[in-house]
């Protein structure tokens, strides 16, 4: 029997890297990485996997992106579940835990006595009072994606606005479809998007005051203190901008050109390596959680 972990990306990329490391060679486990590509079709993947042999098990884990905590929560209450959602805004987001970045800053303090290296915080308060200063100015830009993860699902929960009529069934005895099959068939789908198109042009939540309103009551509610002191932002705001704010202050410091987004990730994902232990780095652990989950198999 096979198990598969489904995930975003590629063989190479992020994901499957840090679920190889935190999840399989950490819990010792055998199961294989199956990447998805991206966030899109990964229950597809998994349904071919399972179908391909009936003793195989895959299991898919996706990221929350902007969806509420809420979404993610459920998916980890059923351990015979085969479809997770990080509780995270997405994987970079756990690499940047300040525990995490200040291992990483230590470790360049022993290998790299550069000027730049030695303005580095020293202390886990201090990286994390850096943290939020950086997520402190992507606060806008985080509201702007809850809000429109919040109008396409209240789109979405009217109807699709994809043009695509289901195909219709050949005539009795015939084996192709003809005009008296398919005439039909797309008259009712576009009668049917444009009642779904009116009913969504006449959302009030779509109305620009209304959509003013509640950006500036999202901002609002991300500006305030406790979002950045309590962690929140970890938690929430994109990790992928996050770290991207990290690597142009490290550029700013004096960092080489080389230290780029990408070589971050890498480098905290090495240190993270080195000193994760399960459910001592998170409370609630998804890799802990997601390891003795493919343990049952």
């Amino acid at each position: 029997m096979a198990v598969y972990i489904v995930c975003e990306g590629s063989l190479q990329g992020l994901d499957s890297r840090v679920l190889q490391v935190l999840v399989i060679q950490s819990h010792n486990l055998g199961a294989l990485i199956a990447p998805g590509g991206g966030d899109r079709g990964l229950g597809a993947i998994r349904a071919y996997l399972e179908r391909r042999s009936p003793h195989d098990v895959a299991i898919s884990v996706e990221d929350r992106n902007y969806r509420p905590r809420g979404v993610a929560q459920p998916t980890w209450a059923n351990l015979a579940g085969r479809s997770f959602i990080w509780r995270r805004h997405e994987i970079e987001n756990y690499l940047l835990q300040p525990r995490v970045v200040l291992e990483l800053f230590n470790d360049f303090r022993a290998r790299l006595p550069l000027p730049w290296v030695a303005q580095l915080p020293a202390t886990e308060m201090d990286v994390s009072a850096l943290l939020q200063s950086l997520a402190s100015s992507l606060l806008e830009d985080h509201a702007a994606g809850v809000l429109r993860d919040e109008l396409v699902r209240h789109i979405n929960g009217i109807g699709s606005v994809s043009f695509g009529p289901p195909r219709p069934a050949p005539a009795p005895g015939a084996h192709t479809l003809g005009q008296a099959q398919w005439l039909p068939a797309l008259q009712q789908e576009a009668s049917r998007l444009c009642q779904t198109c009116g009913s969504i042009a006449a959302l009030p939540d779509l109305q620009a005051a209304a959509i003013a309103v509640r950006y500036g009551i999202l901002l609002v509610g991300f500006q305030v203190p406790a979002f950045l002191t309590s962690g929140d932002y970890l938690i929430d705001i994109g990790g992928h901008e996050l770290l991207a704010a990290l690597a142009r202050h490290l550029h700013n410091l004096g960092a080489s050109g080389a230290l780029n987004q990408s070589a971050l990730a890498n480098e905290l994902l090495r240190v993270l390596a080195r000193i994760y232990q399960p459910s001592t780095i998170y409370q609630p652990d998804d890799f802990a959680e997601l390891g003795a989950i493919l343990a049952q198999y």
